[in-house]
């Protein structure tokens, strides 16, 4: 009988063992639970973050992306307009330079055309090229006043003043040659050192010249005249004087056409 006492005694000390310990563990599993649910909690905080940093760095690498687009673009704009600046530029020189031979054309019109040795019975310009003038009929210091025709270098250009006098050439047997102008008048020297127009040939060869060739054209020296005398430009007047290596000395025939 006492041995069952102490059985029923020693169970009941064991149920009540087993409720305690089973009210004592559901606290536990409370902590676990809400410390479970932080970290899920924690987690989904983390992922979210996650999700935000994701979303940002889309949006700096689309806003980057875009920024490199529009820059491509506009540098791409940039550069037509730059091509098309160019192009009407380079047309607009184009277009001023084909326009400029005609004006040219029309301002620098030849009058008179270099000839190395005039030609007999042909018109021609005698013509100083250091001081680009011609001779006239108006008489002054023993000689003649000249007269300025443009060059362009090779030939004359524009229009021949009406004072400028043309001569036609006409060659003797000796090669020496007479030169009259267009009223049939001899350019001669004097035996004073004068040159003159006459209407008729002069003693003495006065009216007869020979070409002696020098640097960039010729020296033009009376036959008749003692000393080398030659025709000469200077000061704006025609005359002649013993010749020198001048230039006021120096002359060529352009051929009027």
């Amino acid at each position: 009988m006492k041995k069952f006492i102490k059985f029923t005694a020693l169970l009941t000390c064991g149920m009540l063992s087993l409720q305690l310990i089973s009210c004592t563990s559901k606290p536990v599993a409370t902590e676990s639970s809400e410390t479970t649910n932080v970290f899920e909690a924690t987690t989904t905080e983390i992922s979210e973050t996650s999700e935000t940093t994701t979303v940002t760095e889309t949006s700096q690498t689309t806003s980057v992306e875009t920024s490199e687009t529009t820059t491509e673009a506009t540098t791409s704009e940039t550069t037509a307009a730059t091509t098309e600046s160019s192009e009407t530029s380079a047309s607009s020189s184009a277009s001023e330079t084909s326009a400029t031979p005609e004006t040219s054309q029309i301002s620098n019109d030849v009058c008179a055309i270099y000839t190395k040795i005039p030609e007999e019975k042909k018109n021609y310009i005698i013509y100083n090229e250091a001081f680009g003038g011609t001779i006239t009929a108006n008489a002054m210091n023993k000689g003649f006043i000249g007269i300025t025709i443009v060059s362009d270098g090779t030939n004359l250009t524009g229009d021949i003043p009406a004072e400028a006098l043309q001569f036609t050439v006409f060659y003797d047997e000796r090669q020496n040659f007479t030169l009259r102008d267009l009223d049939g008048r001899f350019l001669s020297a004097t035996s004073q050192g004068e040159l003159i127009l006459t209407d008729k040939p002069v003693e003495d060869n006065y009216q007869f010249w020979r070409m002696e060739e020098t640097k960039d054209g010729w020296h033009i020296i009376n036959v008749g005249a003692a000393n080398n005398q030659a025709l000469q430009y200077s000061s704006g007047t025609f005359s002649i004087r013993t010749c020198a290596n001048t230039s006021a000395f120096v002359f060529n025939f352009y051929e009027v056409g």
